[in-house]
């Protein structure tokens, strides 16, 4: 039996192997990842400035996994194949992520109130969550998995805190299904509340190889990337996608003397190439940079007393270092391919 059990495994493990999917700047492996990025204004002509960065250290520990395999000894004597076997195949993970955010406006023109006038705006936070991936394999046909990320956290600076913190709360579930080593195909539902806005937003995408080093991803409608494998130690991408910007923060009132709580948010494109590189076995750096040619950021809330930043484009830099403390029990690698 468990050679049998070996056997099926070698099978199906090649068509988990390039299972990247949706899951956030995240992995599907235990490990340890920290995410830090810059992005300065270029400072272009009758434009306000916005220079922005983050620090993140995001943690995933698994908490629970299955690998079985059942067989029916009885239907393989009855040439019935298609049910002669089922494979239970599942793993769930813990995540928690401590982070801190940077921002700094600057007007062209400085309006009467200024929210950040004395000083840079820096917000503290953690978000933590359950992350999972369920095989649903059927004998002779198509490998699909399951997968679902959900978390709940709070980014805050020291005034709004006092205010009572708002909770942010994200979550998506989809699946995935594997035609071959070179081409599969995914879709699902992201949700997300965050400061009093709700966002429902429907994917759907592709990943395929179309030469041997180069592969192509399209999710629809955030991202399209172009991977490199340059050798075996060296992967290049180029992508262009869309992220957000939410960034809550308590104002004092100079007339009342009270603190109200405010949230500067908006969208950008951003397009760039990053820069894969494996240290060891267990060791990646991520080194990327690129461009912001779009931005539309405002300021959100109720009778909002400051004018909303009319921005130009804007570069960006970033380092990640990835270290996993061991292989997944699906050893499929689910890296990020939207950053909300």
């Amino acid at each position: 039996m468990k050679s049998f059990l070996i056997c099926m495994l070698f099978l199906i493990m090649p068509l988990l192997l390039k299972g990247q999917s949706f899951i956030f700047n995240q992995f599907f492996q235990p490990s340890i990842r920290i995410n830090s990025q810059y992005n300065h204004d270029f400072g272009w002509p009758n434009k306000d400035r916005l220079n922005s960065g983050y620090l993140n250290i995001n943690c995933i520990l698994p908490i629970k996994s299955k690998l079985k395999l059942k067989v029916d000894w009885k239907q393989i004597l009855s040439l019935r194949f298609k049910k002669a076997s089922r494979i239970k195949a599942y793993q769930i993970f813990w995540n928690f992520r401590p982070k801190l955010q940077y921002l700094q406006l600057q007007y062209k023109n400085s309006p009467t109130q200024h929210p950040f006038q004395q000083k840079p705006q820096i917000s503290y936070g953690i978000s933590t969550g359950l992350t999972g991936i369920h095989l649903m394999a059927k004998p002779l046909k198509r490998p699909r998995f399951l997968f679902y990320n959900f978390n709940l956290g709070f980014l805050e600076d020291y005034k709004s805190v006092q205010r009572g913190p708002i909770p942010e709360i994200n979550g998506l579930i989809g699946v995935a299904t594997l035609k071959n080593l070179h081409f599969y195909w995914y879709y699902g539902l992201y949700l997300s509340y965050n400061n009093g806005l709700f966002i429902p937003a429907p994917f759907f995408g592709i990943q395929a190889k179309i030469a041997p080093k180069i592969w192509v991803n399209i999710t629809i409608p955030i991202q399209l990337k172009i991977a490199w494998k340059v050798t075996n130690r060296f992967k290049l991408d180029i992508g262009l996608s869309l992220t957000n910007l939410s960034t809550p923060f308590g104002y004092q009132e100079s007339a009342s003397n009270t603190i109200k709580r405010y949230v500067l948010a908006g969208f950008r494109l951003k397009t760039g190439v990053n820069l894969n590189i494996k240290l060891s076995k267990q060791t990646k750096l991520y080194l990327e940079f690129g461009c912001l040619p779009y931005q539309r950021i405002q300021f959100r809330r109720n009778q909002v007393p400051f004018v909303s930043p009319l921005t130009g484009p804007s570069w960006y830099t970033g380092v990640h270092l990835f270290y996993a403390f061991k292989k997944s029990l699906l050893s499929a690698t689910i890296d990020g391919i939207i950053m909300f």
